[in-house]
């Protein structure tokens, strides 16, 4: 079965089929996305028009359609299954954790994950693969870290997490998921009766008596999760970024200062969120000069917007402009610890292995395609 036309590409690159639709306009109708009950849909490819849609919560929702209302039940926590005003409610709840002081306050710990992290991978030898044994571990120990798991689950939780992803068996998979929403159930049970370190004790401290048990758990399921495979997707590209680009690699290895510039590059460039949950219109709305009536189903594509700003990979660019993390009241809410987790493991991968680089051609890499995960490559292995 052919994937939606807005995960559609060719290795990293957006499908060719982008350009010809944004050289006839910024939206364009289509039928390719399943589960929409039979609705409209709508593709948008302009970089003002996505900005547009996505910052307008009141004429579009982002609760994906269901048959049966009671399905949304079975999505607490999630906040883009949450509209305002229970949307407001649980990010403004949620929001200081990612706040710069605790981020700050999470820094140290970091630095010390990721140069373990990085001494098992070097135990390792070459080649190795890099999604398997730095990617994926590195990021899944930190989530762990910010919400609070204690260090002896740590390990044990980290590996069910990529198992509900990454085991080619489906039993595996659907057992290792059930396991995950079980330990976070444990988990906000045990931080209810003794709080401590971490973003589930904070919420339980600070904000115990508003949100619900099943929100908490769905909470931290979903920070686990997503922070862990978004960042081992977001890990590799860039790694396979600066490997492919070895004077870019070089570069940041000689500044330094040049991180935050690389990291945004790699945002814009990899784009491993191809497109944030649709967007339902409540109301006739006229967009670019097209209307879009009450009920259709309107998916941004930010594979075509971000590319579209520039389609060379350069850490020295002067102004990146992207909408990686999305635009609106569902800007993603975990874009400061992605950051963070990345300045930190970019510069130290450059410094401990400056002669990084593929273990097989290029052209041998295989990539996942990014639905319902984000887009990612198989496996990426790496020698020095």
């Amino acid at each position: 079965m052919a994937l939606p036309l807005q995960h559609q590409r060719r290795r990293l690159d957006p499908a060719p089929e982008f350009q010809d639709l944004q050289e006839h306009g910024p939206l364009h109708e289509y039928d390719a996305e399943p589960g929409m009950d039979g609705r409209r849909q709508w593709l948008v490819t302009g970089f003002d028009e996505v900005r547009e849609i996505l910052g307008d919560h009141e004429r579009f929702s982002s609760m994906r359609p269901v048959e049966d209302e009671a399905d949304r039940a079975k999505l607490p926590g999630i906040l883009q299954a949450y509209d305002p005003p229970e949307h407001t409610r649980l990010r403004r709840t949620v929001a200081p954790a990612y706040s710069a002081r605790r981020m700050a306050r999470l820094l140290p710990r970091i630095e010390e994950i990721v140069e373990e992290g990085l001494d098992d991978f070097a135990s390792r030898g070459a080649p190795a693969d890099f999604v398997r044994h730095a990617a994926w571990p590195i990021p899944a120990v930190i989530a762990c870290e910010f919400l609070g798991v204690p260090r002896d689950d740590q390990a044990e939780l980290s590996r069910m997490i990529r198992d509900t992803r990454e085991s080619r068996l489906p039993r595996q998979r659907v057992a290792s998921g059930m396991a995950v929403v079980d330990y976070t159930h444990r988990l906000v049970a045990g931080k209810r009766r003794e709080p401590g370190d971490g973003m589930l004790s904070a919420l339980v401290q600070e904000h115990g008596d508003r949100v619900g048990d099943d929100e908490l758990a769905g909470l931290a399921e979903a920070s686990l999760t997503m922070a862990t495979e978004q960042m081992a997707a977001q890990l590799s590209t860039a790694m396979l970024l600066l490997m492919t680009h070895p004077g870019q690699m070089a570069l940041l290895d000689e500044r330094p200062e040049l991180i935050d510039g690389a990291i945004e590059e790699v945002l814009r460039f990899a784009s491993v969120v191809e497109a944030p949950s649709p967007r339902v219109a409540l109301t006739d709305v006229t967009v670019a000069g097209r209307l879009i009536r009450a009920g259709e189903v309107v998916t941004c594509s930010m594979l075509a917007i971000n590319r579209v700003r520039g389609d060379r990979f350069d850490i020295t660019r002067e102004k990146t402009t992207h909408l990686a993390f999305g635009h609106g009241i569902h800007h993603c809410i975990g874009a400061p610890l992605v950051r963070l987790e990345m300045r930190v493991i970019l510069p130290a991968v450059v410094r401990r292995f400056p002669s990084l680089r593929l273990a097989v051609p290029e052209e041998e890499l295989r990539f996942k395609p990014g639905r319902p995960a984000p887009f990612a490559i198989e496996e990426l292995p790496v020698e020095w």
